[in-house]
């Protein structure tokens, strides 16, 4: 089991982050953008994705009908259309990270996880008695994952990589 007080991945994120030309594939949130931009990405012009009259307050666990439908159709296109039941909204990445791993695996399951990763995605598994193997990243390859590499990994009880 990997040492639950070891942080590499916030390490790895501290000493490369701002790197020039580096595709930082760790981080787990989206750029940064602005109320303007938010508002910018309805295609309802005068009545934007934002309802700034509407009261905050402990909602729905899955996220709100309104909100789960604006996602469903935003998401909507290419052949497929999904409806607000096809929607979970969680409290951030962490929340829907464990959801995923949780649905996926167990004791008798094999994972295989890029590393350096947030300890989450790995450590939660592990929980489930998962075993994982790690995809190292390399310096000397400028942290692109090698996919020589992670055929060794695999076993006849992968479920997720």
């Amino acid at each position: 089991m990997a040492n639950p007080f070891s942080f590499p991945n916030e390490q790895w994120i501290s000493r490369w982050r701002g790197t020039p030309g580096l595709l930082n594939l760790a981080d787990t949130y989206a750029c940064p953008i602005s109320i303007d931009d938010l508002t910018n990405l309805s295609s309802e012009k005068n009545d934007g994705p934002l309802n700034t009259d509407s009261k905050l307050g402990y909602g729905s666990t899955r996220g709100s009908s309104a909100l789960r439908q604006s996602v469903a159709k935003l998401a909507s296109g290419q052949g497929t259309e999904l409806t607000e039941d096809d929607v979970i909204i969680t409290q951030g990445a962490i929340s829907a990270n464990f959801l995923v791993l949780y649905t996926l695996l167990g004791p008798t399951d094999h994972a295989i996880c890029v590393y350096p990763v947030y300890t989450q995605l790995y450590s939660v598994p592990e929980t489930f008695g998962a075993e994982i193997s790690f995809w190292h990243l390399k310096v000397e390859n400028g942290f692109v994952p090698d996919v020589q590499d992670l055929w060794g990994l695999f076993k006849h009880n992968t479920k997720a990589s």
